[in-house]
């Protein structure tokens, strides 16, 4: 779930950054390789402090197995308020499926129509032509055109789809699909793709109008309503970018803008970075285990441990009338005396039933003190209490 935070707010983060530097004056390739690299980054960074994070928590402390505590004391409507989160996860695992098999039925609607067509190799690419074809678009290397296009129009297209095909403008598209599946819920995310596409088409239009401009501008006009072979498609007749794209079609961009540009967003991704993992790193930085320590023991092990917390702490009558469930993650140090000390909640669940586990943590026994090189020394545990109605 922290991953998944972490990830839409940097896809947000990113994505404004593109809004308010990056979409004006820069070059097309340029701005494909910056949505592209945002993505990716988006990606790779919070999962690369989330697996960070993990690594600190395991040089820092031990984590004991979890305790749970339950309480007798059935509430009404407890099942249902205990059960959001399950609800709130079954929920978005069943979009994702939704996604999932919406795409698999667009890539297969292609393939249907690729075993029904003629297909014509050329080269790199693979041309089907047929009337149910209404306008011009390609998936990976294929190439679909509609039939009765005059020769100056086929040519031109055929040019756009081409570059398309040669720089592999699908998996761009299949890239960010993949995507939505996973934040779905995230309107940036579509604003991503819508990005993406744009820019696609308009890399397109620069080949194929180069020489003849005036015809192809007609041409984007004449296709402008006519309906695309496929979503998942590279396709010429972006209805709702026409008015863009022609104007980018004539616009000029500036290789020093595109320099400025790059150096700003540099910086960006270097804070951003540093942002994700400097909750983790102050982590690491106050508190470390050093290796070849022994773990402090419980008088009479584990099993005693649970034994012991599972007789003493008691369920918040105020939690049970209000429903609260929860697990409260507790932190505290062994002193090389074998006294407990510096309890404290790490992960708050509620506030009574946070005062709750505190207390009793604070009021075990003296454990066997953990040693380094045959000495006693401090070691810090962590100790995750569920409490749970049932």
């Amino acid at each position: 779930m922290l991953y998944l935070i972490k990830l839409n707010i940097t896809l947000i983060a990113c994505y404004l950054l593109y809004k308010g530097v990056f979409q004006h004056g820069t070059t097309l390739q340029a701005r494909r390789v910056f949505l592209l690299f945002s993505l990716v980054f988006s990606l790779i960074i919070p999962f690369a402090a989330t697996i960070h994070f993990s690594d600190n928590i395991a040089a820092v402390a031990t984590v004991l197995s979890t305790v749970n505590i339950q309480s007798n004391t059935l509430v009404e409507n407890v099942s249902a308020t205990g059960n959001y989160s399950q609800y709130i996860t079954g929920a978005y695992i069943g979009i994702v499926i939704f996604m999932f098999l919406s795409a698999v039925f667009k890539v297969w609607s292609l393939f249907r129509i690729i075993r029904q067509s003629a297909v014509e190799k050329n080269g790199q690419y693979k041309l089907i032509s047929n009337s149910t074809i209404s306008a011009p678009a390609s998936f990976f290397n294929y190439i679909f055109m509609p039939e009765n296009l005059d020769a100056k129009s086929y040519s031109l297209i055929l040019i756009h789809e081409r570059l398309h095909v040669k720089q592999w403008h699908s998996v761009d598209v299949l890239f960010t699909e993949i995507l939505k599946w996973v934040c779905w819920f995230n309107p940036v995310v579509y604003l991503f793709q819508k990005e993406i596409r744009f820019v696609h088409e308009c890399i397109a239009d620069k080949a194929a109008g180069e020489t003849q401009q005036v015809t192809y501008q007609q041409l984007l006009v004449q296709f402008h309503l006519s309906a695309s072979v496929n979503t998942l498609t590279n396709h010429f007749n972006q209805t709702t970018n026409l008015k863009r794209r022609i104007t980018m079609f004539n616009q000029q961009f500036s290789i020093t803008n595109n320099a400025i540009k790059l150096a700003l967003v540099l910086p960006f991704f270097v804070c951003l970075g540093i942002l994700q993992s400097g909750a983790q790193t102050s982590e690491k930085s106050k508190t470390t285990t050093e290796e070849g320590v022994t773990n402090p023991e419980f008088p009479g092990g584990i099993n005693e441990l649970m034994s012991y917390l599972a007789s003493n702490i008691v369920y918040p009558e105020a939690a049970k009338a209000a429903n609260i469930q929860g697990t409260s993650i507790i932190e505290f140090t062994v002193a090389k005396n074998g006294k407990v000390k510096d309890v404290h909640v790490k992960k708050s669940a509620n506030p009574e039933l946070d005062a709750e586990a505190v207390r009793v943590v604070s009021s075990m026994p003296n454990w066997k003190p953990g040693e380094k090189e045959g000495k006693k020394t401090d070691v810090v545990q962590i100790l995750p209490i569920r409490f749970a109605l049932n």
